[in-house]
């Protein structure tokens, strides 16, 4: 007998895009906007024009001016970002922990967006925007850091704003202590029938998560919660998605109201425990007596396991920004995109930074240093998310000699602390030969998965890694010959041991001397 009742949800974008923010254009599309930590373009904007099929269209952060910090730790930078339209204008307004909270503005979602306009005195994360019915404008968010270095009472707070200097006109309030959960987080607020309404989540952003909702006749409140609290939680379920929660909404207004919301995909064995990181969904619900008509609502979607995609028309992302100019992505005709991440854009030398041009990517050229998988130096490596629990990635090196000293090759990253690599290596002289190793890295171990050497063999060599529900299989083809070396489990990089925000990059990189060309397979998964 099922305990619980279950309502199915449609995933927007595949691979980690966690926190989700929607809103309604004036043209009727919806758009959707996305925390993205370290990583560089930053916060990727996807529009619909049915809320069930997504496509990404540009990045808020594209340039330097909007990126300011010059490196950076795994899940620093950009956290939880909302999305809301207002007389003509776009607003974004994100917590950069780094920095602070800020504000970005475009007319066009795709872009370009300005530069970050501070919101002066809003400590904490996880900012929100309310415009009201008088154009006044409200900001809510997180507690924050005193300045005598303590911590405000846990809660959500909520003031008055002036959007177009960033100055409260009011000071903080506290409208929200929590319910049942801890950690009350990603707030929202909106207006029907002269009522206020805050939805926000608790229980941290893994198995506990859970989405609330309260009313008031006045902003700052009091709030009367909703009797049904909480309205959607999949926590103490089997159901395949998790940790659903940090919703936000869309025709808050309307008879039907859109609704996207986190959550993760685990397989039998870890099935609280994600490791492609969270993802966007998509449903929608209906209202009965001033209240959302849901009730402790669960969600479950189809799983789809087949794992063809392509990886060459993938948004192409780095974890900090390339201010050096090593990475770039090539067409078919060998000319730099300037539409994805490239040379230029992802140095933030100028530009769009993403789908500007919709051809697909050929090949990337990464120019080696000495470093390794921290941040400290720049990128480690350049990459796409991963976009489903079975699938294919690989490059083909077309001429090894390319790489002078070191190691470069694939990665299957999480952070600088948790990745598995299949990489060409090359630790002596100029006489010295090469070898192919599969590797992991857990927490300060490395071990040494299988290796061969190329015996006489300059190339070209293909890296491949197979990914299903439990594993990540190596394998290397050269010289007509394919040899496996060995697989790795997925609770390596799984959250409950890996940690973090974000999700599994599937990424190349060159950790030495040499810039080398990856190809990209052709007609490949």
């Amino acid at each position: 007998m099922t305990m619980f009742n279950v309502r199915s949800a449609q995933r927007a974008l595949d691979g980690f895009h966690p926190d989700p923010s929607i809103c309604r254009g004036p043209s009727g599309a919806l758009y959707m906007v996305n925390s993205t930590f370290e990583y560089f373009p930053g916060l990727p904007v996807s529009v619909s024009d049915d809320g069930l099929h997504w496509r990404t269209i540009g990045d808020v952060v594209t340039r330097p001016s909007q990126f300011l910090y010059e490196t950076m730790d795994n899940n620093l930078g950009m956290y939880a970002p909302t999305i809301r339209y207002h007389e003509g204008l776009f607003y974004v307004i994100v917590a950069n922990v780094n920095v602070g909270t800020a504000i970005y503005t475009a007319s066009d979602p795709a872009g370009p967006w300005s530069d970050p306009l501070e919101v002066e005195g809003w400590p904490g994360i996880d900012p929100s925007l309310l415009f009201d019915d008088d154009g006044s404008a409200y900001i809510c968010g997180n507690e924050g850091q005193l300045p005598d270095g303590g911590y405000e009472p846990a809660g959500i707070y909520v003031a008055q704003l002036d959007v177009t200097s960033g100055r409260l006109m009011s000071g903080r309030t506290r409208i929200c202590r929590g319910i049942t959960g801890a950690h009350p987080e990603g707030p929202h607020l909106y207006k029907r029938s002269g009522l206020y309404y805050l939805m926000w989540a608790e229980g941290g952003t893994e198995a506990g998560h859970m989405e609330n909702i309260a009313r008031s006749s006045c902003v700052t409140g009091p709030y009367e919660n909703y009797p049904g609290n909480p309205l959607v939680t999949n926590r103490s379920t089997p159901l395949p998605l998790q940790a659903v929660g940090h919703a936000d909404c869309a025709d808050f207004e309307a008879d039907r109201t859109v609704m996207a919301f986190l959550a993760t995909r685990g397989n039998d064995e870890y099935p609280s425990k994600t490791w492609l990181g969270r993802e966007s969904y998509v449903t929608d619900f209906t209202w009965k007596d001033g209240w959302p008509d849901l009730c402790d609502q669960s969600y479950d979607c189809p799983d789809l396991l087949d794992g063809r995609f392509d990886m060459r028309a993938m948004q192409w992302i780095t974890p900090s920004v390339d201010r050096q100019g090593r990475y770039a992505l090539f067409a078919d005709d060998g000319e730099v995109l300037r539409g994805l991440v490239t040379f230029e854009s992802t140095a933030v030398k100028g530009g769009d930074a993403l789908l500007a041009d919709n051809r697909p990517v050929r090949s990337i050229r990464v120019q080696g240093l000495a470093q390794d998988f921290t941040l400290a130096a720049g990128p480690p490596l350049i990459g796409v998310r991963q976009p489903a629990m079975v699938c294919d990635f690989g490059f083909i090196i077309d001429e090894v000699r390319q790489l002078r000293s070191g190691s470069c090759g694939l990665a299957v990253y999480v952070n600088a602390r948790h990745y598995f690599t299949l990489g060409l290596v090359k630790d002596g002289g100029a006489d010295s030969g090469y070898r192919i190793e599969a590797s992991t890295f857990n927490d300060g171990l490395l071990s040494c998965l299988g290796g061969i050497a190329l015996t006489g063999h300059e190339g070209p060599v293909e890296l491949r890694v197979h990914a299903d529900q439990y594993c990540y299989r190596f394998e290397v083809a050269e010289g007509g010959h394919v040899e496996g070396l060995g697989s790795a489990p997925v609770s390596v990089l799984a959250f409950a041991n890996a940690g973090g925000f974000t999700g599994v990059l599937l990424g190349a990189f060159v950790h030495g001397e040499g810039t080398v060309t990856f190809r990209l397979p052709q007609g490949s998964a």
